[in-house]
């Protein structure tokens, strides 16, 4: 007896090894990957900051692979070394999220509840460094 095909039933009890693998249906597949919508909308503060994020995306203001792009130069330079570390460290950060915020909206730009807490997580993240280290991203 195969004891490895008894271990998924072991752990567990809800395990049935004939619907193990079995292929979805296509309008199933296509259910479970869309975002749920969220009726309530945007809140006015995170719908003007993904409609301000989108635009410098889309006119190359932000380049979706360089953390430095989010940087504002003039701010960038009066800060102390720890200062910059912490900026170009929490740039990278933004920027990953953003991208994940900006491909959301281009696959579907209507509220969700993935795309609505991404943005407002990013812009209170942004608000918060900004509020030690003034006005250092673009967005």
């Amino acid at each position: 007896m195969n004891h490895s095909s008894q271990l998924p039933a072991k752990y567990n009890p809800l395990y049935d090894p004939a619907t193990d693998n079995v292929p979805i249906a296509a309008d199933t597949q296509t259910m479970l990957n869309t975002p749920l919508a969220d009726s309530s909308g945007f809140d006015p503060q995170d719908e003007a900051f993904v409609k301000d994020v989108i635009a410098k995306f889309d006119s190359g203001l932000i380049n979706r692979h360089s953390p430095s792009s989010l940087i504002n130069p003039q701010m960038y330079e009066n800060l102390e070394q720890a200062q910059k570390g912490k900026a170009d460290q929490n740039a990278f950060n933004i920027l990953a999220r953003l991208r994940e915020i900006y491909d959301l909206w281009k696959l579907n730009p209507v509220p969700t509840f993935q795309l609505t807490n991404q943005i407002h997580a990013i812009r209170l993240t942004k608000e918060r460094l900004e509020e030690e280290l003034g006005d250092i991203y673009i967005v």
